[in-house]
């Protein structure tokens, strides 16, 4: 069975990241052994490394478990809330830890908020891009539509299986030789 890891990428005491990322993890759970990597928990400072990323050069305990984290994944799938119009800053700090690791990475991504979390969702497949990951899609959870504020998940049978098709996009996307540049 092929290895799913999700990011939780809010911090936030208030998000509601934990009950999109449980509904996300039953849902795909009988298709992927499924590891939660929560940034609130992995709680990554700001980049200290002495090398830049770039060099794979990596000195610290904690950036020596995140590569590990990041490498022993098929494939990753982001969630995401949208704040401010962008996606939170620890998860580009958490991009931001490695380089290689990213390449050609199957990424998916879940992004929530009013308005699906449209444009964080944007943002982070630049980002993404930027850090040569195979981003295959995203999902967007709209507040009052798809969950509630609080976090109940009311997505209807449409989204389930947006989700499981952007899950099938990953499991492709593991198959597939590396695109060279």
């Amino acid at each position: 069975m092929k290895k799913l890891s999700i990011i939780v990428s809010s911090t936030r005491p208030q998000r509601v990241g934990a009950p999109v990322t449980a509904w996300v993890q039953q849902t795909l759970a009988s298709d992927w052994a499924v590891t939660i990597l929560d940034l609130a928990a992995i709680n990554l400072p700001f980049l200290d490394e002495p090398q830049p990323a770039g060099s794979g050069v990596y000195t610290q305990p904690h950036t020596l478990a995140w590569k590990a984290a990041v490498d022993d994944a098929d494939a990753i799938l982001v969630v995401t809330p949208e704040y401010n119009g962008f996606f939170p800053a620890p998860l580009k700090n958490a991009v931001d830890y490695l380089m290689a690791e990213w390449e050609e990475k199957p990424m998916a991504l879940v992004g929530y908020g009013c308005g699906g979390g449209r444009r964080a969702l944007a943002a982070l497949t630049q980002l993404l891009t930027n850090v040569k990951a195979r981003v295959v899609g995203s999902l967007e959870l709209v507040f009052g539509t798809d969950l509630t504020t609080s976090g109940e998940i009311a997505a209807n049978a449409e989204k389930v299986a947006e989700l499981r098709e952007l899950a099938r996009s990953l499991a492709d996307a593991t198959e597939r030789e590396p695109v060279s540049v």
